[in-house]
């Protein structure tokens, strides 16, 4: 904010943030602009066990990353947007997604919103958007949105350090998704870096700080090991996954141009 205006107190600091996701700054669907066709460049998937014992997984886990075809011809492979997707089944049955859409070309409105990157829970969804311009005015430039829920709120990527800033974030996000979700993101963090060792890339860092500002997160699982997964790979086309994520067409190997 401008040098000399008068400071407010936290609570009345994170009311007028709030009132910042208005209508007017809506972005769109967080799909509504990503390919939904797509090539399999990498696929893993794998059981994470209980190393102490047992026949049934703790989680069933599956890692995929699509080179989204974009339509064009124009576009090198190499340059093709691209989706990746954490699936993660818990024993439980509770189903999550962690999801990263990048490469996407630029918009001819700098304004405009670009998804980024998304947690989906059953029946809710945690996102982030982008853009290369914000808005001006008195406050920083507000590059990020954060979507929770039905409520959208722009902010300022220089100002997510702001005690007063990510306090908003935080009740946004509370709102949306219920404690019992929160507490399922943070059980699944650990065990999907303990699997790094096996393939699989770790939740992006920037995503849990956005999302998840102050919330501490474990970044081992402790008494667990791997198994390539025997079964079926987790299908976000299926049933139970509709209401967690928007599946894409997945097809192996490369287009033929």
């Amino acid at each position: 904010m401008r040098s000399g205006t008068r400071k407010l107190g936290t609570a009345a600091t994170v009311a007028l943030l709030l009132l910042t996701a208005s209508p007017g700054v809506r972005a769109a669907g967080f799909f509504d602009d990503v390919p939904a066709k797509g090539y399999i460049v990498v696929d893993v998937s794998l059981d994470a066990m209980a190393a102490a014992g047992g026949l049934e997984p703790v989680a069933r886990i599956r890692y995929v990353r699509l080179s989204l075809d974009p339509g064009r011809r124009d576009i090198a492979w190499d340059f093709w947007p691209q989706r990746e997707m954490l699936l993660v089944e818990h024993a439980s049955g509770e189903r999550l997604i962690f999801e990263r859409v990048t490469r996407l070309p630029a918009a001819s409105d700098p304004t405009a919103w670009t998804p980024r990157t998304r947690i989906g829970l059953d029946g809710s969804a945690l996102e982030t958007f982008g853009r290369a311009s914000g808005t001006g005015g008195s406050c920083a430039s507000l590059d990020v949105l954060v979507r929770a829920g039905n409520v959208d709120l722009p902010l300022a990527s220089g100002d997510l350090s702001a005690r007063t800033v990510r306090l908003g974030v935080a009740q946004v996000v509370e709102a949306a998704a219920s404690e019992r979700q929160r507490d399922l993101v943070t059980a699944t963090v650990p065990i999907l870096y303990a699997g790094a060792t096996q393939g699989l890339p770790g939740v992006p860092a920037d995503m849990l700080d956005v999302l998840f500002p102050g919330r501490t997160f474990a970044r081992s699982a402790q008494a667990l090991s791997f198994r390539v997964s025997g079964g079926p790979p987790l299908n976000p086309a299926d049933g139970p996954w509709r209401s967690v994520t928007e599946a894409p067409e997945m097809l192996p190997g490369v287009p033929a141009f």
